[in-house]
């Protein structure tokens, strides 16, 4: 303590302590570009590896939700909804290599749920978000938005999306976040700003950093290899908060109700169709409700193939999932390997006797349920089963949340869980399934010649 009089910091001592700061925290965010100026990341840590840079855009818009369901007017369908649509929304549009025209064009188009984005652990990784405004809400209440990687370790404070103490995006403008990935597993992203509103508006998406080892894993363990993978986010969808912000009305957070239970955007049995371009002019009419919901949750394998399956939640509840009949092995859990040799990552712990290079031991598990909370993650593996079906079609396994069968049948339909958190995994005979070289792509056999669809935000391999 001290009765001297508290002096406040000149603008020199102020911008030299900003810049010790800023310096230090290089090494997990790197720097950032504000509409042209920009601070220059370490040359040396860079310059052996092309960054990766992506262009998402923020927008509002209108997606579908499955038909069938009992219809709460005005709420649902949304009496907005242009056909065929029904639910308003917040989305993440793709804009990588769009022009700037044609990215602005995209404003209105919002989709549900974010493109998959991902990058490599000591590689840089550059984000542009790009404010293209709203449409459909009433004049007079522009939104703001930052990028936040919910749990991603080595940031810039000041650059982290957290609205009171770093910058935001107004409508219009554009900001490049700068990332150099260290810890690989996967993660989420979302805005930060008025977060409760915009996330479950669905301003979210993963996003997951590969190891050094190679994309063909995990994390760093051989024993985490895997043949195709698969990313699956988890949300949930409530049609009245989502009616009240396209007709400027308040929500009631307290009285949350997910009506829908989402798997990439998409309630059961939207789930299992396949991944869509949203600017495909050619998506099929049946197939036109989905076209800004365009990421699937189909699973596919060939017997004895391994399977990697990326969980996130950024909903509002907790879900349990059950794939009966395939065992799974949780070999991460919130970004962080669970078998053995994981690494410490800074804190104090001694390891008992017999562990190699004081590491820690295996903790994964072996079951058929995963349960995965709010802002939690999963990395699963399993082995695909023996083929028992009748070539060419795939033998099927439901995966689903345990809740499912309570969401209300289809009318005229003696099926359940419409508009429920449910997908399927397929597998093939041997030879039924090309290799899978992009993450979450999806093979179709049955076209002629074989055609892929691929997950929004994988495009590079």
């Amino acid at each position: 303590m001290s009765d001297n009089p508290r002096r406040l910091p000149s603008r020199r001592s102020f911008l030299k302590s900003a810049g010790v700061t800023a310096v230090g925290g290089l090494a997990g965010l790197g720097a950032l570009k504000w509409v042209g100026r920009s601070t220059p990341l370490p040359t040396a840590r860079l310059a052996a590896v092309k960054p990766k840079v992506m262009h998402v855009g923020y927008t509002d818009g209108f997606i579908s939700m499955p038909e069938g369901l009992e219809v709460l007017p005005p709420f649902f369908p949304d009496i907005n909804a242009p056909a065929p649509f029904t639910t308003y929304t917040f989305g993440i549009r793709d804009l990588t290599g769009m022009t700037e025209a044609q990215m602005f064009n995209q404003k209105g188009k919002a989709q549900l749920s974010a493109p998959i984005l991902f990058c490599d652990e000591g590689g840089e990784f550059q984000v542009h978000l790009h404010n293209l405004g709203e449409t459909q809400r009433p004049t007079g209440t522009p939104d703001n938005h930052t990028l936040h990687f919910h749990g991603f370790p080595n940031q810039i404070v000041y650059f982290d999306g957290v609205p009171d103490n770093s910058l935001a995006v107004p409508p219009g403008r554009e900001l490049i976040y700068r990332y150099l990935p260290q810890d690989p597993g996967t993660y989420m992203y979302h805005c930060h700003v008025d977060d409760v509103e915009h996330v479950h508006l669905g301003l979210q998406g993963m996003v997951f950093v590969r190891p050094k080892l190679g994309p063909k894993y995990a994390y760093n363990d051989p024993n985490t290899s895997f043949d195709r993978q698969f990313a699956i986010h988890l949300g949930e969808l409530d049609n009245h908060a989502h009616w009240n912000d396209n007709h400027n009305q308040d929500t009631d957070w307290s009285e949350f109700k997910g009506s829908f239970q989402l798997m990439n955007g998409r309630g059961w049995p939207d789930t299992i169709e396949p991944h869509l371009d949203p600017m495909d002019p050619n998506i099929p009419a049946r197939l036109e409700r989905l076209r800004y919901q365009p990421n699937s949750a189909l699973i596919q394998a060939e017997e004895g193939e391994t399977i990697l399956v990326r969980f996130s939640n950024l909903g509002f509840q907790e879900h349990s999932l059950l794939l009966p009949g395939i065992p799974m092995t949780r070999v991460g859990r919130d970004a962080k390997p669970q078998t053995v040799n994981r690494p410490n990552y800074g804190d104090i712990w001694v390891p008992p006797t017999g562990y190699p290079n004081g590491s820690r031991g295996d903790i994964s598990t072996v079951s058929n349920r995963v349960d995965i909370g709010p802002g939690e993650s999963r990395d699963l593996l399993f082995t695909a089963p023996k083929y028992r079906g009748t070539a060419p079609a795939p033998q099927v396994y439901p995966f689903f949340d345990r809740n499912a069968n309570y969401n209300k049948p289809e009318a005229g339909s003696t099926g359940d869980g419409f508009g429920a958190m449910q997908t399927q995994v397929h597998v093939y005979p041997k030879g039924g399934l090309a290799p899978q070289l992009r993450p979450a792509a999806l093979f179709d056999p049955t076209t002629n010649p074989p055609s892929w669809s691929y997950a929004s935000g994988t495009e590079d391999l």
